[in-house]
This record gives structure tokens, C-alpha cells and sequence, in this order.
């Protein structure tokens, strides 16, 4: 009688942390991260701070890849995928600092960055939903002609509107604009907290889209057409109207991220800009517990993937012995063995229940 009650306690608590690991892997995975780089850090002599954790949030790989990685998730889920969205940046950011060198206007500013991004996910989602194309071959495409464009645009138009004669668009300093974009809200920080405030730009994104997915009918609609197309469409839901709306919605979040950009930066450069971006979205995205083959994933995972990313890239980078040569191939198994651990974790769980079942399908047998 003892062993059954003291053994009942336990297995509720293993249930418990199975479940937790199951749906919150992902903030565990960070919490470990998260330990690596403070054991980094004093390794090398130097004292984990705030500071440490304000250079995470406020990093291009949080901030700017984060956004987009919010898109590249509806698209994962829908169980399609867009590689375009660096290429997609770089045009997006070209065409929104061109319009604030014209214009000296930030709300127009970040209009144009969210209609020429919507402009470029339209082109992916039209192409996809209603024509029928393969997504990577069609993003593949589109991955090449939007850096071509802007690399034509950048060399074509006058220096007075791109704001540079070195092939790169950069904001014009004499605007009356520019000291708040750049040195307030691009670079400015809560005072106290030292939290940057575009990080709240990600956070704001990230929450909006957490809500969206989870109590809207589109949300829902969404996961349904990820998990079983075929069945979505027999429930009513446009099948076509939503793979095409998910990359319309993640060029709008590129539109805010090369917004961001402009703000943090200052300016791209077409030839090396956003290089990559896309598979540090999709890091993010599967860091962030999103599975691959559609359907399943929280929104929320995206958040902390985001900052695992950043947090792994910036152990590397601490180490002062890694070569910068090798710095991409330990990036490459630290990313394998994290989204090992993130798969194996529920096959582990799968077959320890089906062991369960077996046993208890003996003692049956044998009480027969």
C-alpha cells in the first residue's frame, strides 16, 4: 500500500513537467541558453549584468529577425515556407528610407514599408495560393528579384533620395525627422530599465499575433489548414485565401522590421543586407517549438526562439579562441542539438507510453 501511494505522487509530478516540457520546451531551451552565456561570460573574467540581457533584447537578431521570424511562423504552420524575406527587407527598407528622404514624414515612412512589403507577399501568396506553385520554388525566385531590383534601384536613382552615393540607402541626417527616428527611438532606451524601445515593437508584434492566433477565427483557421488542408476546406475555411493572406501578413511584418532597420541602423546596403535572414527566421521559428510540418506551435515560442538565437550568437562570438572561420559550423550544431533535444523529447515520451501499454496489456494477459 505504501509503494502505490508514495509512487502516485511522483508520477503526477513526472506528468506534470512532461506536459510543461511539451508545450513550453522552448522556454526551457532559452533558461539553458540563457545559463550557458552567464557560465561564458565569467569565464572569461568578466561579471554577468543587465546589461547583458539589454544587448540580447535590443540585438538585430531579436528585434528586426524576431518580427519577421512572426511572419515566417503563419507560414510554417500553414505548412509552406518563405524564403524571400531578407531579400524582401532589403527592398522594403530601400523604399521606406527613400520615402522619408523625400518626405521627411514618419507615418508615410512606415506606410511605405508596410504596403511594399504587403506588395511583396501578395506577389509570394498570389503565386502560391491561387496559382498553385511550390513555395520554395516560387520564394526561391522571388528571393533573387527583389535583391536585384533594389541593387538596380540603389546604383539608378539620385544619391538626393537614396541618401548615399556608396550603393546604399541611408536617412538623410538633415531631415528634422532623423534625430528622433535614430537617436531616440531607434537607439533610445527606457531610462532605468535600459530595455531599447523597438524591443517593445517586437513584444507589441509578437502579443497582437499571439492574440490573433489563438481567439480569432482566422487564428484557428490558420492551425486548420497546416493540420489537414482537405478537411479545413470541407469545414468551411477558404484554404487558398489563407496560404495567400499568411505571406501578405508576413511581408507586412518585413515592412515593419525594415522600418525597424532604418530606425536602428540608419541605413542597408542592397549587396550584403539581410543576407540569411530567412534561415535565421526559420531558426527562430523551430527554436521556438513551431513544428515544420505545419500545424502545430505557439505563437509565443517564436519570442524566446528569437532571443535563443541571439543568445547562442553571442556565446560564440565571446569565445575568444573560436576563429571567426569556425564561428558558422559551432553556431550550425548548437542549433542541431537544441531542436534534438526539442525532437527527441516527445519521442522519448511516445514510446515510454507505449511501453506502459504493453505492460499493462500483459498483466491482463496474465490475470487471464
Amino acid at each position: 500500500m505504501t509503494n502505490t501511494k508514495t509512487n502516485k505522487p511522483t508520477k503526477k509530478v513526472w506528468d506534470i513537467l512532461a506536459m510543461t516540457w511539451t508545450k513550453y520546451s522552448f522556454i526551457f531551451v532559452f533558461a539553458i541558453v540563457l545559463i550557458v552565456y552567464v557560465f561564458t561570460i565569467q569565464a572569461n573574467g568578466n561579471t554577468f549584468k543587465w546589461g547583458h540581457i539589454a544587448a540580447i533584447l535590443s540585438s538585430q537578431n531579436t528585434v528586426i529577425v524576431g518580427t519577421i521570424a512572426l511572419g515566417m511562423a503563419l507560414v510554417i504552420i500553414t505548412g509552406q515556407i518563405d524564403l524571400s524575406v531578407g531579400s524582401a527587407l532589403v527592398l522594403c527598407s530601400g523604399v521606406t528610407i527613400m520615402v522619408f528622404n523625400v518626405t521627411n514624414n514618419i507615418l508615410l515612412t512606415l506606410l511605405a514599408g508596410l504596403i511594399s512589403g504587403a506588395i511583396c507577399g501578395a506577389i509570394n501568396g498570389v503565386l502560391v495560393g491561387f496559382a498553385k506553385m511550390p513555395p520554395f520554388i516560387v520564394t526561391l525566385g522571388t528571393m533573387l528579384i527583389y535583391r536585384s531590383l533594389t541593387l538596380s534601384f540603389v546604383r539608378g536613382i539620385d544619391p538626393a533620395i537614396t541618401g548615399s552615393s556608396s550603393s546604399q540607402f541611408s536617412l538623410l541626417s538633415e531631415n528634422s525627422n532623423y534625430d528622433f527616428l535614430r537617436m531616440k527611438f531607434g537607439t533610445g532606451s527606457i531610462d532605468g530599465l535600459n530595455i531599447p524601445y523597438i524591443t517593445f515593437v517586437f513584444i507589441f508584434m509578437m502579443l497582437l499575433f499571439l492574440v490573433i492566433s489563438k481567439n480569432t477565427k482566422y487564428g484557428k483557421s490558420v492551425y486548420a489548414t497546416g493540420s489537414n488542408a482537405k478537411a479545413a476546406r470541407l469545414t468551411g475555411v477558404k484554404v487558398q485565401w489563407i496560404k495567400v493572406s499568411v505571406f501578405i501578413i508576413t511581408g507586412m511584418l518585413v515592412g515593419v522590421a525594415s522600418f525597424v532597420q532604418a530606425c536602428k541602423i540608419g541605413n542597408v546596403t542592397p549587396a550584403s543586407s539581410g543576407k540569411s535572414y530567412e534561415m535565421y527566421a526559420i531558426a527562430a521559428v523551430v527554436l521556438g517549438g513551431i513544428n515544420m510540418s505545419g500545424g502545430k506551435g505557439n505563437l509565443l515560442g517564436v519570442f524566446f526562439g528569437a532571443l535563443s538565437y541571439t543568445t547562442i550568437n553571442f556565446i560564440i562570438v565571446s569565445i575568444p579562441s573560436l576563429s571567426t572561420d569556425i564561428q558558422d559550423t559551432f553556431q550550425g550544431l548548437v542549433l542541431i542539438l537544441v531542436i534534438l533535444i526539442q525532437t527527441v523529447g516527445p519521442v522519448i515520451k511516445e514510446r515510454f507510453l507505449d511501453m506502459k501499454k504493453r505492460r499493462r496489456s500483459k498483466k491482463k494477459l496474465t490475470m487471464i
